[in-house]
Parts: structure tokens; C-alpha cells; sequence
């Protein structure tokens, strides 16, 4: 099995304590014969992060930075151990959980920049949101932080499916001027352009306070869609350092950049508690899923990405295997960990069933429904999925992870090196024949919106 149960007993077969084969049977029978597990349809957050890697947390080993909420997210719902944002940089795995598809469908294969030609792209209106599905489904929805699918107004959020937006369009501002790369003011209320004074985490999590107070009493989906913990680094009370007209370091001028770093991430977990304790005061903690996930790993020389190899913006394991945990009390057992393959874009197939809404819309997704993952602990059937970025590619299926990187082929047993120090492409010939054969045909397969330039 691949579920881990922390609490009573384990699913590979270790029991605490118990040794009557009779009541083993009993309760075998419980898990296993009592058929779909039946639900309410939950309001739905999706707590993503941005830049965030995989050794970042408490929960995943962590021992100095410090995310008590987060952890008990972890502790009490599901720790995901195989989940992978769709890119390794942010515009990508945005784009797919959006629309439940790989990005290159929607013409989204790589960062839209403040800066340059890819200014002008973003997220086709035309596209099917979660958002647009789920206010149709009767929920109001909500995005409160960063966008970054697009910079002019019509790839505005509110015309993407969400009721409402408070944030910013671009991949990073200012924590405390907000302005974005360029130097222009970003900071936004729907269609306006507003000025705010705060820090941008604290602004998150007060607004997305609001929005959920104002909408207790309906169906609602928010996105907290948090900057944290991306550059510049800076703390809550660290001076700003992008003004307009004036030349500005990228990453901020902070030189402990992993003190900001720690405290940018302390910050959002601080934040994060405040929203769980809000429904648990509001009794909404069973009558809501709460996913958190990275958009993609961590920067290297800054971020903790674990035991991974590589970093954002490379395709070995540390740019995509990001932290996710799935919350929702009374329905996820608590104490869970699954090594099921679980990707940014199947949550949107995943929102449509949980909605219980009647559509008779073909939707053509690319990700699957994990709600028998979520609440029955059910495998996930086998699929070959696919990433593309610059020079590299990679086609997964179970274990196996083929690495195309520039003209060298790389093949790794993922189950038994996660760390990708031993390659396997000359050993295991016909499993790399049978996973370029795969690559080529997605590769065919999927077109190309917006074009893009990926370097």
C-alpha cells in the first residue's frame, strides 16, 4: 500500500498493540467494504506558495525555521511525499492548476516577465478556470496575493472566473512599496489599481480573513496566493528598496538573505494559523478542504530542497517535488502521509466532483480527481505524466523518471533514489525507449497558445 497512517496502525501491515486477528478483520472489513465514502461539498482554499522547497518545513524535516500551522495541517490531514508543482518556475504550475491542464496548452511553458516581450502574454480568457466553474457551481470566489498570468487587464483575475481580487499581477513586488520588477506600482483591487501601505504577507492574510468572514454563510473558494517566501527578502519591518526612477538589486539589498528568508516563511505560517483558527471559530473546519502547496522548489543557495537534487528552474527533482498537504478534518484521517503521484493540475478535476454541480461541460483534462485519495485513501491509477522546460524534459511513470538534459538521457528508480545519484538510462534501455516513445507523442499531442520564449 502507499498510505501511511501514523495514528493506529500502519497500512503496510505494522500494528500497535493489536493482535487479535479477528478484530483485524473487523476493522479491515470498516476500511475496505464499506464502499464510496459520502461527503458535503466543502468550500475549497488553495494555499499556495511561491518558491518554497521541498526541506522548507517543520514537517518535512525542518529544524530552524519554524511553521507550527503548517505543521499541524500536516498533522492533522495529509502530507503529500510525491506531489509536484506542473513547472519549475511560477507562470506554469499557475497556469495549470487554473485550468487542470499542462501549461503548454495554454501557451504558458515559462516565466511572463516584468520586463520584455513576455509582458504582454497571459492566461487566454477563453480558458476554463476552476474559478469560472466553481461560480457557476454556486460558490463565490476569491484570489488574494499574486496573479502572475498576465500583466494587462485582460488577463485580469476577474475575468478568469473570481468575484473577486486583491493583490498583484506580476511574479514579485516590493514587500512594502509593491512595486514589481519593473518598477511599477502593482497592487490591486479587481480592475483598480489602489495604494496600500503594509507588508504584502500580513495584507494576504488580513484580506483573505475578510473574504472568508463576509462569505461563512455560502459556498465559497478562495486562492491565498502568498509571495512568501520569493525575493526580494525582506522581513515585515525591512526598509522597502524598490522606488520608481531608482536602480534596485532584484533580490532585495538584505544581506542575510536567510534570515529574511526564515522569517518570510515564519510570517506566512503565522498568517495561515490565523485563517485556521478563523474556521475553526466560524465551525467552518469540516465544511472546508484546505490544500497548501509550492508553485515550485526552492532557489538554490537559499531554500532547503531537502535531500533533492537541483533547484527552480531545472527539472531534477528539487525544482517540481514541492510540499502539499491536504486539510480537512472529518474527512481526511488525521496523521497521513501517501507517496501517490500527485500533480498541480489535479485539482481542479479533483474541485468539479467535489462541487457535486451538474455540468455539461466535456471538460478535457490533463490531472485527475484525487477525492477517493483524499478521504478513502484509494491508489491513484497508473499514468505517464510529463514536464518541458528550456533545454530539459522528463516523462515519469511510477519509479521511473526519464531526464532528457540537452543531449544527455538520464533515467532514475525514484522509489530507490530520490536523490537521482544513480543512472540507470544504459542499464534500463527498454525503459527508456518506452519513455521517450511517451515523451514524443505528448509532445505531439499538446499545442501551443501563446508562443513564448522559455530562456
Amino acid at each position: 500500500m502507499k498510505y501511511v497512517k501514523t495514528t493506529l496502525f500502519n497500512y503496510k501491515g505494522s500494528w500497535s498493540g493489536i493482535s487479535n486477528p479477528l478484530l483485524y478483520l473487523f476493522i479491515a472489513l470498516i476500511f475496505y467494504s464499506c464502499g464510496p465514502r459520502e461527503f458535503e461539498r466543502p468550500n475549497i482554499i488553495v494555499i499556495m506558495c511561491d518558491d518554497l522547497g521541498y526541506g522548507d518545513l517543520g514537517c518535512y524535516g525542518n529544524e530552524k525555521i519554524k511553521t507550527p500551522s503548517i505543521d499541524k495541517m500536516a498533522s492533522e490531514g495529509l502530507k503529500f511525499l510525491d506531489y509536484h508543482s506542473n513547472g519549475a518556475v511560477c507562470t506554469p504550475t499557475r497556469a495549470a492548476l487554473l485550468t487542470g491542464k499542462y501549461p503548454q496548452r495554454s501557451g504558458l511553458e515559462g516565466v511572463i516577465y516584468a520586463k520584455g516581450e513576455t509582458r504582454q502574454s497571459g492566461l487566454d480568457a477563453k480558458e476554463i478556470t476552476f474559478a469560472d466553474f466553481l461560480k457557476q457551481a454556486g460558490y463565490t470566489t476569491g484570489i488574494i496575493g499574486k496573479w502572475h498570468l498576465g500583466y494587462y487587464i485582460q488577463y485580469n483575475p476577474i475575468y478568469q472566473g473570481f468575484d473577486y481580487f486583491k493583490g498583484f499581477v506580476s511574479g514579485n513586488i516590493d514587500y512594502q512599496s509593491h512595486l514589481d520588477g519593473a518598477g511599477i506600482p502593482d497592487w490591486w483591487q479587481n480592475l483598480e489599481k489602489v495604494e496600500e501601505k503594509g507588508y504584502v504577507t500580513d495584507l494576504i492574510t488580513k484580506y483573505s480573513l475578510e473574504f472568508i468572514q463576509k462569505n461563512k454563510d455560502q459556498p465559497f473558494c478562495l486562492f491565498i496566493s502568498h509571495e512568501a517566501p520569493h525575493y526580494p527578502y525582506q522581513g515585515r519591518k525591512d526598509k522597502a528598496d524598490r522606488y520608481q526612477g531608482v536602480n534596485f538589486p532584484a533580490q532585495g539589498s538584505n544581506r542575510n538573505k536567510q534570515g529574511a528568508y526564515k522569517e518570510m516563511i515564519e510570517v506566512m505560517d503565522e498568517g495561515i494559523g490565523e485563517i485556521l483558527q478563523l474556521l475553526e471559530y466560524f465551525d467552518l473546519e469540516n465544511k472546508t478542504l484546505v490544500i497548501f502547496c509550492s508553485d515550485n522548489g526552492g532557489i538554490q543557495g537559499v531554500a532547503d530542497n531537502g535531500v533533492l537534487h537541483g533547484s527552480k528552474a531545472g527539472l531534477w527533482e528539487g525544482g517540481h517535488r514541492v510540499p502539499a498537504i491536504a486539510y480537512w478534518p472529518g474527512y481526511i484521517q488525521p496523521g497521513t502521509s501517501t507517496d501517490e503521484l500527485v500533480m498541480s493540475m489535479d485539482f481542479f478535476p479533483t474541485f468539479v466532483n467535489l462541487s457535486k454541480a451538474q455540468t455539461s461541460h466535456d471538460f478535457k483534462f490533463d490531472g485527475i480527481d484525487i477525492t477517493r485519495l483524499l478521504i478513502e485513501e484509494k491508489s491513484l491509477p497508473d499514468r505517464t505524466v510529463f514536464w518541458r522546460y528550456r533545454k530539459q524534459k522528463v516523462a515519469r511513470n511510477g519509479k521511473w523518471k526519464l531526464l532528457l538534459d540537452g543531449d544527455t538521457t538520464h533515467l532514475y528508480d525514484l522509489k530507490e533514489d530520490i536523490m537521482e545519484k544513480t543512472d540507470l538510462a544504459s542499464v534500463e534501455s527498454s525503459v527508456v525507449t518506452e519513455l521517450k516513445m511517451e515523451l514524443d507523442s505528448w509532445e505531439k499531442n499538446i499545442t501551443q497558445g501563446v508562443k513564448m520564449k522559455t530562456e
